[in-house]
């Protein structure tokens, strides 16, 4: 009996024995993959560049959803036949910068030392029918009536462009602001001394980074004499330039 148990005792000894060494191995295993997290090399770290570049300044002519305009036009008040020349308040009249045309002038941080809008045509341009009916647009003779020293046609007409008396400037950026930004005094077109007219001017002190819109540019026109019924039309360009 005493060898019976004792036989036992050995075989339960044996057995824990056997546990303590797999004991052993197991969380020396699990010991040496913490030791190996611990002193794993750190993984490398990747720097990302970017560079964001100023923009061009430019003009267009958006609606109020900010979608370019095709097409712009600047349509004028209708008038009938005159005997008379159709100057002063007798003038046609047409806006530049409606709520559907709006002409913006973007300047994404690309002209610091100001800008300026303008509007100008070729020089010998006239109003025309697209035949043989015509007339000017800078002819300073006889106050616009008549056709004067200027080059290229001899028809009379004249075109005065307001943009100070109703004109409105709207700025559509968040940081605009504007200060240093003018709408200027109103000025008529005359060949060879005024062949391009200033609507806005932004000086150096202005913003850097802006964005806006300018709508109620009065421009009229002065209609010679007897001028010959028909549908006249005349193209302008409109250009945001650095300083």
């Amino acid at each position: 009996m005493n060898k019976h148990i004792d036989k036992v005792i050995r075989k339960l000894e044996i057995e824990t024995a056997m546990f303590l060494i797999v004991a052993v191995i197991v969380f020396g295993g699990v010991a040496g993959i913490a030791n190996g997290l611990k002193t794993k090399a750190a993984d490398p770290v990747s720097e990302f560049s970017q560079t964001v570049s100023g923009g061009i300044l430019a003009a267009f002519v958006r609606n109020a959803s900010r979608v370019v305009v095709g097409s712009p036009t600047v349509a004028f008040s209708g008038t009938t036949f005159s005997f008379d020349c159709l100057t002063g308040a007798d003038r046609t009249s047409g806006t530049l910068g409606t709520d559907s045309q709006r002409v913006y002038v973007d300047n994404p941080d690309a002209a610091d030392g100001g800008w300026n809008l303008t509007m100008t045509t070729t020089s010998t341009n006239t109003w025309t029918d697209g035949g043989s009916n015509k007339y000017d647009f800078n002819d300073a003779g006889g106050s616009g009536c008549t056709d004067g020293a200027d080059a290229g046609d001899t028809v009379g007409g004249q075109m005065n462009v307001d943009p100070q008396t109703s004109g409105d400037i709207i700025e559509d950026y968040s940081g605009s602001s504007e200060a240093n930004i003018a709408l200027q005094t109103a000025a008529s077109f005359i060949e060879g001394s005024t062949d391009i007219v200033t609507l806005v001017a932004a000086t150096a002190d202005s913003v850097d980074i802006w964005r806006g819109y300018f709508t109620g540019v009065t421009i009229k026109n002065t209609i010679p004499a007897e001028q010959t019924p028909a549908a006249y039309t005349l193209s302008f360009t409109i250009t945001a330039t650095a300083i």
